[in-house]
């Protein structure tokens, strides 16, 4: 709820002290590591999920959110390695090439703002 309200150092800190009572408990640790993603931090996020995924209880869920996480950082094809462990072959691979497509449009993105960003009049 926390993280829904943009109260993102808020839920991590939550987040911890569930892991002080709980260590390793996957949900936890995937919502902590979806915390991180929020906040852009794909390393801590991929961290913390890989640790999610580790853990023998860990469900599909999980591996699915590490499967973004690793996505979102360029690896995509052990992002399909990873989602294919729980969903079909097609199915994992439509879903990374979804997730390519929406990082290549973000891109063209950037690359339209830029073009048409305003340029400052030093001389004035």
């Amino acid at each position: 709820m926390l993280d829904q309200m943009g109260r993102h150092p808020e839920a991590q800190r939550h987040y911890a002290a569930a892991l002080k009572i709980v260590p390793d408990e996957p949900s936890t640790l995937s919502n902590l590591g979806l915390s991180y993603l929020l906040t852009k931090d794909l390393k801590n996020a991929e961290v913390t999920l890989r640790r999610a995924a580790a853990q023998q209880n860990a469900g599909p869920q999980v591996r699915q959110n590490l499967a973004l996480v690793v996505g979102l950082r360029g690896r995509f094809e052990e992002a399909e390695k990873i989602a294919s462990a729980d969903l079909p072959e097609n199915e994992a691979a439509a879903n990374v090439n979804y997730l390519r497509q929406m990082l290549a449009q973000q891109r063209d993105w950037k690359k339209i703002g830029r073009a048409y960003a305003p340029v400052s009049d030093a001389g004035s």
